[in-house]
């Protein structure tokens, strides 16, 4: 009876972990299912360059102005989901949530979007002073008066805001 309870734990894993795949989900709303790959430039190091291996064998350069999501599971970014910014960029979503906060690729840029919008540059930490960072997520809030009001306690710090923004998501979350 063990053995059996545990074949079919097994088998339920199994089955769950191939339901996921790698995926490009392009601006004209193609998706393409296949091995997804960042690409290297040795011209061009800090450029960020993703490529997939559809599942007919075809390598296909994936530029940022014709891409909308990739969901990456393995790779350098690990299990991810990598979204397109000013068709330029590749962002790293880092939060999820109603408000979704994105990491540029190698840099230490954040961008952000709030329920369906666009994502924005709106950075916080790094370079900010913490009254700049405080000042530009604090509109955010502003639907909240209770997470505002904590908020508003708190130093504009890169970490408080994410603790900030993953509380607001989570009251969210909630209803």
């Amino acid at each position: 009876m063990k053995k059996a309870i545990l074949f079919l734990n097994l088998l339920i894993f199994t089955i769950s972990i191939a339901q996921e795949r790698e995926y490009v989900i392009t601006k004209k709303k193609d998706t393409i299912y296949g091995k997804v790959t960042r690409a290297t430039s040795l011209l061009n190091a800090p450029k960020v360059k993703f490529k997939i291996k559809d599942l007919n064998g075809h390598k296909i350069i994936l530029k940022p102005a014709d891409v909308e999501t990739i969901k990456s599971l393995k790779g350098v970014d690990g299990k991810s989901i990598i979204r397109t910014v000013y068709d330029d960029w590749y962002v790293k979503q880092i939060i999820d949530g109603r408000i979704k906060v994105y990491q540029l690729l190698d840099g230490v840029i954040f961008y952000m979007s709030k329920d369906s919008s666009k994502i924005r540059l709106n950075d916080f930490g790094g370079f900010n002073s913490r009254k700049e960072s405080h000042a530009r997520i604090r509109p955010l809030f502003s639907d909240n008066p209770t997470i505002l009001k904590e908020f508003d306690s708190l130093v504009g710090t890169e970490k408080n805001i994410k603790y900030m923004i993953k509380k607001y998501n989570s009251f969210y979350n909630k209803y």
